[in-house]
């Protein structure tokens, strides 16, 4: 997988490692706590750091990412480091287990919104929570801030969060990603690309996509490994969800919110939200339907909401809604569907009650997980209500073919309520390989490709492939991510010793090809709550990596 192929999410609980590297060390620490990383005082006589190995899945993105951590932990800090690769599967299967030291780790923004960045990945026992880092003084400013409805003292609530996370540096905060891409001069004009897009850049405004034959060719990367909408994460699904569902609202281009089921943004001036702010009323436009027809209704997005909820559907995303009332305990199989705050008043009226104010709730229900979808298919057909010919969506394409590891085919649904796309076919190619795909394109058999990493410059120098780059800038950041209940980066020091040792602004020269963001931070630039000047005391500074490593206790 390439390092800059993000899983929702890659994200997301769950973790989802996003086809990284783990750093795999020789002794494991005792330490098994809930208590907040604190600065391990030296001892008198500085001990020498255990074997390590760098455990990563073999790509060519991996390996490369992989030397340049080897070579500066050897050239800075004298520290040799043994990389193993391993095959993929099993190599996330390890993440997934937990067992892993460090890891290569990317989060994009599901809603711009900083909460999103920090509640998500760093609360104690939050779904992507794979650093296994925990402080209660972190934990009680995010609940605090997740529930305040003045935003002015719920952004500075989030700042301070923000901050203290990077002082405690449960990974090493690389890079904010750019997506650089080759791109077809007839699809360059209605190209759409947002700062929180699928996998493949643009693929929330492919509906607005015109081409010459109507035929959009794209390459996927890979196959997405669900198009459950309620159980998705990973973003190769949601570049399929995209096509395929509408939801109650959408985000545009500038990932403002807007109405897309729902027939209007519900506020407390038209009586949407109650005053107390725990009372949502969504009303839905009559005209939309399914794709074979039948009319979507409130009932749709009643059964999708506790679908995503119920303990079953295993739902990576369902910690985003554990504040509808009833849906935590629900969620954690102590409490009843029937106790969920979800109900169809009528066929265009859904009402939705939450247990504590939720500021971001709209933003929330622009996702994916809330989705509609149609029981009597899921109860005919179980998990292949998912599959084609199954599929039934109320979005403005069907997935009409699916060849595993070779192709997927989407074609515009003829029963579309709103506006028609001009395309009537886009093809998603699955070609892992970068180069393979940069062929395709120089083939024309793509109408967009990525480059293998590491070639942008000489992409952009190429007479003919400079003219046809078209970079956008990402709400993603990429990382190490420690796993701080494991020695040596149970200790806060050694961490911040690892931040200082590695140069960042090399990486994205060499490493990167000059495209993406240095950064010693977590919330990327374009979110609030940027601030470039965040973490600046642990960028690259080999002198004091060593004088961190000494304080914790650790020679090299």
């Amino acid at each position: 997988m390439d390092p800059t192929r993000i899983s929702r999410r890659d994200f997301t609980k769950r973790m989802a490692v996003v086809g990284s590297g783990i750093m795999v060390f020789g002794v494991m620490s005792a330490c098994d706590n809930d208590e907040p990383a604190q600065t391990t005082t030296p001892t008198a006589t500085l001990q020498p750091l255990p074997a390590l190995k760098f455990q990563f899945s073999d790509t060519a993105g991996n390996r490369t990412i992989a030397q340049y951590l080897q070579g500066q932990m050897s050239q800075n800090m004298g520290i040799n480091i043994t990389l193993e690769p391993m095959e993929s599967a099993a190599f996330q299967k390890f993440v997934n287990e937990e067992n892993h030291t460090w890891a290569w780790f990317g989060w994009g923004a599901d809603y711009p919104d900083p909460e999103n960045f920090l509640d998500s990945v760093f609360m104690t026992k939050a779904g992507n929570n794979h650093t296994l880092y925990s402080n209660p003084q972190f934990d009680t400013l995010m609940t605090n801030a997740l529930k305040e409805l003045n935003n002015t003292t719920r952004l500075q609530m989030i700042d301070q969060a923000h901050r203290m996370v990077v002082e405690d540096m449960p990974m090493v905060f690389m890079f904010n990603r750019e997506r650089f891409n080759l791109v077809k001069p007839a699809l360059r004009p209605t190209l759409k690309p947002t700062g929180q897009d699928g996998q493949i850049m643009g693929d929330r405004f492919f509906r607005q996509v015109s081409m010459p034959n109507n035929i959009l060719r794209v390459n996927s990367s890979g196959d997405p490994p669900t198009l459950d909408t309620n159980a998705a994460s990973w973003a190769s699904s949601l570049s399929c969800l995209y096509q395929i569902y509408d939801g109650l609202f959408t985000f545009d281009q500038n990932l403002n919110v807007q109405a897309m089921v729902a027939s209007e943004i519900p506020t407390t001036a038209n009586g949407g939200i109650s005053a107390d702010g725990k009372t949502y009323t969504f009303k839905l436009k009559s005209n939309v339907t399914w794709s074979d027809g039948k009319p979507v209704t409130a009932q749709d997005f009643e059964y999708s909401i506790k679908r995503m909820l119920a303990p079953a559907t295993a739902a990576e995303y369902s910690f985003l809604y554990l504040a509808i009332a009833g849906a935590e305990a629900y969620n954690a199989g102590t409490g009843q569907e029937s106790a969920v705050g979800v109900k169809a008043l009528n066929a265009t009226t859904l009402e939705i009650k939450l247990a504590q104010p939720q500021p971001t709730f709209i933003s929330r229900m622009a996702l994916w997980p809330c989705y509609p979808v149609r029981k009597d298919i899921v109860d005919a057909k179980g998990a292949d209500a998912f599959l084609p010919p199954n599929l039934i969506g109320n979005g403005p394409f069907m997935l009409t073919e699916w060849v595993p590891l070779d192709h997927m085919t989407f074609k515009v649904n003829p029963n579309y309520w709103g506006t028609k796309p001009t395309l009537t076919e886009i093809r998603f190619r699955n070609i892992p390989d970068p180069q393979a795909s940069l062929a395709a394109y120089q083939n024309n058999e793509l109408d967009m490709s990525g480059v293998p990493v590491g070639t942008e410059k000489a992409t952009m120098a190429d007479a003919t492939l400079g003219a046809q780059v078209f970079r956008n800038a990402d709400l993603v950041t990429f990382g190490f991510q420690f796993n701080v209940k494991k020695a040596p980066f149970d200790n806060k020091k050694v961490r911040q010793a690892i931040s200082c040792a590695i140069d960042r602004d090399t990486f994205i020269n060499n490493v990167r090809g000059g495209v993406g963001r240095a950064t010693t931070s977590w919330i990327p630039p374009g979110m609030p709550g940027f601030d470039a000047n965040i973490g600046a005391d642990y960028k690259f500074n080999v002198a004091k990596a060593k004088q961190l490593l000494a304080e914790g206790g650790y020679k090299v």
